[in-house]
């Protein structure tokens, strides 16, 4: 059972959202009720139109844009990412890769509570920042992603495209990748011929009227849109009445959420804003030579247009029926405005029994129009039919509530429900019939029955989590071989998660009219003081979750083991007991033939739901074992049952928790590494940061400083002292108190500072004038010119070859130092082979002697390659950490 209890955070994200207690109580505008939540909705219902954005990451969107067609003109917003982010970096948490694109994703879900927006992806994987579209295309795979965007645009229908600027070398090519292949799926998109696959599942061709790219995003690099282009401005600095703020300030308020690329929490100000977008396709004769005046100039978006999709003269009876509905909106629309929501009810419910009624004549074999025009009516026909009950429902003022007693279920599990079906409207409702899905159990355990105004329908059913129910995770894995995912065939394409199998249906009688309305159920909690309530979905878990840590381990062999022996490494294996009830089991390693594993195996019991048994094995490989990569797997057996899959919970207090289910198995990787004996690491935690794991892999001690480890402790402690990723920026007491590091290397000490973003620069930290810049190095196979090839971090204890540069993910390294003093010493040099990022880099590692010790800048992404088990980021950091210990030679020169 998920308890109710304080998520547990990191420090930094409590201070971050403590310092947001005001907009935490400020609701999301997809959550508003009452008068505002059914203006939006009619908004809605007074248009058919369809705005796609097709982006290359989360943050690419222009949520002020969204908010102003989506909430402004009630037109059916969508974004599609070409990707989840997942190879960024992470400012307030340790989740990266996977981890991180299920973060990201879940921010981009909150970002869309208040710009209106939904969310899709294609299969691409964000591989890190890219200075070519060539690579991006030939790791993405371009028939693939295109086939993707294709399927969307099939799928979603939009009558408009706005895509990113194709050109230019600036935000990194991603961007122009997706603009590309943006513009040529709005072309293929309507040819049966392409992706013909699609056609045969059951999609059918669909043109876009329209594609725009944007204007202007704002990265450096980018040029202005072409001499004498008239752009298409949408307004976004006006004023909504309805929801008392201007488009640019909700905007700014939905890409707050994106926490974990650091966006800025404050606010815009009244002032002017808009956005322009450049007009490069149209399926509307004579549009781009005259040009538009707004996105949806020359295409009939209103109900009543949707007769459009008749060739000729459209049947009385259809045009006669999209009047009928139109005019209900309009009758709704001026009672509320004269009698309050409720005095809407009437004119709804007659505009729901007028859509339905038109749906069944369509359907009908004497509707003499052809398929496709039927298609795309019914298709439009069938979301206005699920607005108007949307509205009925605000109107209403009906609030309906499907909730569970359990938020961690397993398979055949009991589980009770309590269903709520409040009426704050002015007259009576009736509850026909409560439906479950994802249930046994389930008959006939609701009753039917009026709710009086002001009344209150309340039943509790106890029925059983379905004994064929999956466990909660993602649905997306990454492909070997290429930086795609695979989706699992089951899940909506594109989906940002599979939904939940567990609803309830409520049939409910308004005004006359049968009204169903499904709701997810949910589990209610108490997140931390600021958060407050938090809701989840029901998440199927393992009765027995197993988890190895570390995924990767190290272990060292040849010269940096005794005897050139490796030693035994420890994995942990922690159960966890999903079920209700006690549970014993036992616990056993799968390991390669010929290691040892001590002890054999573990007995766990488990007395309570949530419990957790961290049991301690350690593995020792033969004598005669080669350096390499190795499997080890574990197993918690319980009768005749047995477990090897765990689950990673991703929640913070912006986001819903998410699972991602993981094999519960280890890579224990033997390196050929050294390092200085009993070292005493000190570590300065930054964002992002996995390196301190890494360091005690390797033998050493590490100890984390604190603030007052900072001010007041006995730095002379340490051999070497580390700074974590962009901890200038996230440490103020690391900023108060940089001169201690200072001071500590003059007197011997060394510092190793990785890379830092331009906060770095508003100071001078580094013992002589320098300062951070943008420059990187994107390949990771890019070679590596070692300058100093004497210097003490390239030759002791392990020897820095060409082998230590291979197999690195994703990047060298950026953020590397720029500018600076002569007397610091760059000690590599790289660059990458793309003409965007033309010329040797250095600063990626630097040296600055101090007295008599050493300062080191670290712009190489060993933050990254660690937890990936790069090998020869290994190698390197233990020659970093060794370098106060290395033999004496003279000092390297300067270049």
């Amino acid at each position: 059972m998920l308890r109710s209890r304080v998520v547990p955070v990191v420090a930094v994200i409590a201070a971050l959202v403590a310092g947001d207690g005001m907009r935490a109580q400020m609701p999301p505008v997809a959550g508003m009720k009452g008068e505002v939540g059914l203006g939006l909705l009619l908004r809605q219902l007074k248009t058919t139109a369809v705005l796609m954005q097709a982006v290359a990451h989360p943050d690419d969107e222009n949520n002020a844009m969204l908010a102003a067609t989506g909430w402004g003109q009630g037109v059916r917003t969508v974004v599609v990412s070409a990707t989840r982010g997942d190879g960024g970096q992470n400012e307030i948490g340790p989740e990266l890769f996977d981890a991180l694109a299920a973060v990201r994703t879940e921010e981009l879900l909150s970002v869309h509570q208040f710009d209106s927006a939904e969310q899709y992806f294609t299969r691409a994987v964000d591989f890190g920042y890219s200075f070519s579209v060539e690579e991006t295309y030939e790791k993405w795979g371009r028939q693939e992603i295109l086939g993707d965007y294709v399927r969307l645009i099939r799928m979603i229908r939009p009558d408009t495209v706005i895509a990113m600027r194709p050109d230019g070398s600036g935000g990194g090519q991603h961007h122009q990748a997706s603009a590309v292949i943006s513009r040529e799926a709005f072309l293929a998109a309507g040819d049966p011929s392409r992706f013909p696959e699609q056609i045969r599942e059951g999609l059918r061709p669909w043109q876009p009227k329209k594609f725009y790219y944007t204007g202007r995003f704002g990265f450096a690099g980018e040029p202005p849109p072409p001499s004498g282009t008239k752009l298409t401005a949408v307004d976004t600095a006006g004023y909504d009445p309805l929801l008392g703020e201007s488009y640019a300030e909700i905007g700014s308020r939905a890409r707050s959420y994106h926490k974990t690329q650091g966006m800025a929490q404050l606010l815009s100000l009244p002032g002017p804003s808009s956005a322009g977008y450049m007009l490069v396709e149209s399926a509307i004769p004579g549009l781009k030579e005259k040009g538009d005046a707004s996105l949806f100039d020359g295409i009939d978006t209103s109900v009543p247009g949707l007769a459009r999709y008749v060739p000729g003269e459209a049947p009385g009876a259809l045009t006669a029926g999209l009047a009928v509905i139109a005019a209900a909106t309009a009758m709704a629309e001026e009672s509320a405005a004269s009698g309050g929501p409720s005095a809407a009810v009437v004119p709804l419910v007659g505009g729901l029994q007028a859509v339905r009624a038109l749906r069944a004549q369509l359907a009908s074999a004497a509707f003499k129009i052809p398929d496709d025009a039927r298609y795309e009516i019914d298709a439009r026909l069938d979301r206005k039919e699920r607005q108007f009950v949307d509205a009925i429902l605000a109107a209403g003022g009906i609030r309906l509530e499907a909730l569970a007693d359990d938020g961690l279920v397993v398979a055949g599990q009991p589980v009770k429900l309590t269903v709520i079906a409040a009426n704050r409207g002015a007259s009576a409702i009736t509850v026909k019939q409560i439906g479950f899905r994802g249930f046994d159990g389930e008959a006939g355990l609701c009753k039917s029955g009026a709710v009086a105004a002001a009344g209150v329908y309340r039943c509790e059913a106890a029925l059983e989590v379905s004994k064929q129910a999956r466990l909660t995770g993602q649905h997306w894995r990454r492909l070997p071989d290429a930086a795609r995912y695979r989706f699992e065939p089951d899940a909506p394409f594109g989906a940002p998660f599979r939904p939940t199998p567990f609803r309830v249906q409520f049939d409910l009688e308004i005004g006359g009219a049968a009204v169903p309305v499904e709701r997810d159920v949910q589990y209610r909690y108490e997140g931390n003081i600021f958060s407050g309530e938090k809701r989840m979905e029901l998440h199927v878990v393992p009765r027995l979750s197993v988890s190895v840590t570390p995924d990767v381990a190290i272990l060292p062999a040849g010269r940096g083991a005794a005897a050139g022996r490796p030693a035994g490494r420890e994995l942990r294996v922690t159960v966890i007991n999903g079920g209700q009830g006690p549970v014993e089991g036992d616990v056993t390693l799968d390991v390669p033939a010929g290691w040892t594993v001590a002890p054999p195996s573990a007995k766990v019991s488990l007395a309570r739901q949530d419990e957790a048994a961290p049991v301690r094995f350690t593995v020792t490989p033969p004598r005669a074992v080669k350096p390499g990569s190795y499997r080890i797997g574990a197993v918690a057996a319980a009768g005749a049952d047995r477990f090897t899959d765990g689950y990673q919970v991703v929640e913070y207090p912006h986001t819903r928790r998410r699972h991602l289910v993981n094999a519960a198995e280890a890579t224990l990787k033997i390196i050929d590494v050294a390092i200085a004996p009993r070292l005493n690491v000190g570590y300065v935690m930054g964002v992002g940061d996995q390196v301190p794991p890494a360091i005690g892999q390797l033998g050493a001690r590490v100890t984390l400083i604190d603030a007052d480890g900072l001010a007041f402790g006995n730095l002379s402690a340490y051999d070497a002292i580390v700074t974590g990723v962009r901890a200038y920026e996230r440490r103020p007491d690391l900023r108060a108190n940089n001169h201690r590091l200072i001071d500590y290397a003059q007197k011997g000490g060394t510092v190793i500072v990785q890379y830092n973003k331009f906060e770095f620069n508003e100071a001078q930290y580094g013992p002589f004038p320098a300062k951070v810049s943008s420059s990187r190095v994107t390949d990771e196979r890019a070679p590596v010119q070692v300058l100093v090839p004497d210097h003490a971090v390239m030759r002791w204890p392990n020897r820095i070859g060409d082998a230590v540069w291979q197999g690195w993910v994703q990047e060298r390294g950026l953020y590397f130092l720029g500018e600076k003093d002569a007397k610091y010493v760059d000690i590599v040099q790289l660059e990458d082979p793309f003409p965007f990022n033309k010329g040797p880099k250095r600063g990626a590692l630097v040296e600055a002697r101090v007295g008599k010790g050493r300062w080191l800048y670290l712009g190489l992404g060993l933050w990254r390659q660690l937890p990936a088990g790069t090998e020869g980021a290994y190698q390197l950091l233990a020659n970093l950490l060794s370098a106060g210990r290395a033999p004496r030679v003279a000092a390297p020169p300067r270049k």
